[in-house]
């Protein structure tokens, strides 16, 4: 699988020290061989109706939306940022499947 990542997610990662950095790293490798691994670390957002996950790595979390064979990492965020970005990403689904509806 081949990933690439937003341009709010490289901002992102410029937020974090090094340490930081090295984990969420070490985790997109893993995606990369395998974008589903066994065990609780990646988990498909409730209440969307379309690919979206999240990746845990320690308190920080990684979204990403598959698209064929690639995997797109959108945002990294610190936990306690988590709830707002799904709200927002909730309703910008909402708009785009309201969008469809009227074509």
């Amino acid at each position: 699988m081949k990933d690439r990542g937003s341009i709010g997610a490289i901002k992102d990662l410029d937020g974090f020290s090094n340490g930081v950095c090295g984990k969420i790293v070490r985790s997109l490798e893993v995606l990369r061989d395998n974008p589903f691994p066994k065990g609780k670390a990646i988990k498909k957002i409730k209440g969307t109706n379309s690919d979206y996950y999240r990746l845990r790595v320690d308190k920080y979390r990684v979204f990403s939306m598959i698209e064929g064979n690639r995997a797109i990492v959108l945002r990294i965020l610190n936990k306690k940022d988590v709830e707002r970005f799904i709200r927002n990403l909730n309703r910008k689904i909402q708009v785009d499947e309201k969008n469809l509806n009227t074509k």
